[in-house]
């Protein structure tokens, strides 16, 4: 019999409508994608891709990245 692994924790990053995310809850909804979501972040407020995540019970977070001297002081945020 083969072990079942746990779920993979992921994190996804998301700056738009979030037609990808969407496809990946409902893929994790049919348990056809073992990884559980831990969190979407995006760099635009007005995603609405974030919303997909609220709706699924996701934490939704926005960072600004006008906010941070440059791409790798955001990348470490």
């Amino acid at each position: 019999m083969k072990a079942v692994s746990p779920p993979l924790p992921v994190v996804i990053l998301i700056s738009g409508r979030g037609s990808n995310l969407q496809a990946i809850i409902n893929a994790v909804a049919e348990d056809k994608l073992p990884v559980d979501i831990r969190a979407v972040i995006s760099n635009r407020p007005t995603a609405e891709g974030l919303q997909h995540a609220i709706s699924a019970g996701i934490p939704a977070e926005f960072i600004d990245n006008a906010e941070f001297p440059d791409r790798e002081a955001f990348d470490q945020a």
